[in-house]
């Protein structure tokens, strides 16, 4: 069956090297069991999910696993575009069951049409304004500030902090998710709340997961520098400049 993709930011050069990348795949027309969602790749060299060592130790044997958060780890330090289309028709072969899927890259007017969070260079063109982050933090999480003292008067990035038992959360979430060009949570648990919560909404509108504890020691300087250099690394994959 014929399967749409989108990636976030337009791969340039084929032969370039990531070690991680979201897509956004769209299921063959006429699919009614399945709905357009993102998954997420990642290699040995990424900074997600701990350290090199800790990944082969949670693929033991195995060459790639799939959690339930809609992630691949694979047995790769990093891949080009052809590899992670590879990888990708593996994941819809494990995930949907189709035995021979063919990945069609989507044009840009339906990528443009499917997903909101378009590059700050696209939003500068356009006229349309900053990026709109929308960080879901867990009840009572002391991170709130992080995203304040680190993004706050950047005029690239509007951005929103909640946490799961706020009334602005629990109350008008829709209207948060539409206004969210992005959905950035500490750890992956958070992916599960999202995507339960908010069903369809919360697969097909984009989640990146920093990998980062909730609760942390408030004396530890390191936390405020991981926040920071792991939101450098989205912000460089959303075309954006490093935070300063």
């Amino acid at each position: 069956m014929e399967w749409k993709y989108c990636l976030p930011i337009p791969w340039t050069d084929p032969a370039s090297r990531v070690a991680l990348e979201d897509v956004y795949l769209i299921p063959p027309a006429g699919s009614t069991h399945l709905i357009p969602e993102w998954f997420t790749l990642e290699g040995l060299h990424s900074f997600t999910g701990g350290t090199r060592e800790e990944k082969l130790d949670r693929l033991g044997p195995a060459d790639y696993i799939i959690d339930d958060a809609m992630d691949m780890l694979v047995r790769q330090e990093d891949f080009d575009k052809h590899e992670l289309l590879e990888w990708t028709r593996l994941f819809i072969k494990m995930q949907s069951g189709d035995p021979n899927p063919v990945l069609v890259e989507a044009s840009p007017a339906e990528c443009a049409e499917r997903l909101s969070g378009t590059s700050i260079v696209q939003r500068g063109r356009a006229g349309i304004g900053p990026m709109k982050l929308l960080f879901v933090h867990a009840r009572g999480d002391p991170s709130r500030s992080f995203p304040e003292q680190v993004l706050n008067g950047d005029p690239r990035v509007a951005f929103r902090t909640v946490s799961l038992g706020d009334e602005e959360f629990s109350a008008p979430e829709e209207e948060l998710i539409s206004w969210a060009d992005v959905i950035v949570v500490m750890e992956k648990r958070m992916r599960h709340i999202i995507r339960r919560r908010l069903k369809p909404a919360g697969r097909t509108k984009r989640v990146v997961c920093l990998h980062l504890p909730e609760q942390y020691d408030m004396q530890d300087p390191t936390y405020l520098r991981l926040f920071r250099e792991r939101i450098e690394v989205y912000l460089a994959k959303l075309s954006l400049e490093g935070v300063p």
